[in-house]
């Protein structure tokens, strides 16, 4: 007669442990991967914004020095020519 033998409760429990390491380890991959897709998406987001920011300072340099531009470029840093009167309207529509 064929003897049963049964598992040894040490290969039983180093089972157990082996398979449990393994789905925490996998848990764990998991949660890492999430997190660094975030940042990659993150990180793509801030280039795409630099190189707006480019595009727009490229242009800027591109564009020829006259009357008009600095006429422009002037107003927007708050300057007035000397005989003008500058109006502001706080009232909301």
């Amino acid at each position: 007669m064929a003897k049963k033998t049964r598992p040894n409760l040490v290969m039983k429990l180093a089972f157990v442990c082996v398979i449990g390491f393994l789905v925490i380890s996998v848990i764990n991959l998991q949660v890492e991967l999430k997190e660094l897709r975030q940042l990659k998406a993150e990180r793509e987001e801030q280039v795409q914004m630099l190189e707006d920011d480019i595009a727009e300072l490229t242009i800027r340099l591109n564009t020829p020095i006259s009357d008009d531009y600095i006429e422009r470029v002037a107003r927007a840093h708050g300057y007035r020519m000397p005989n003008e009167i500058i109006f502001y309207n706080d009232i909301a529509e």
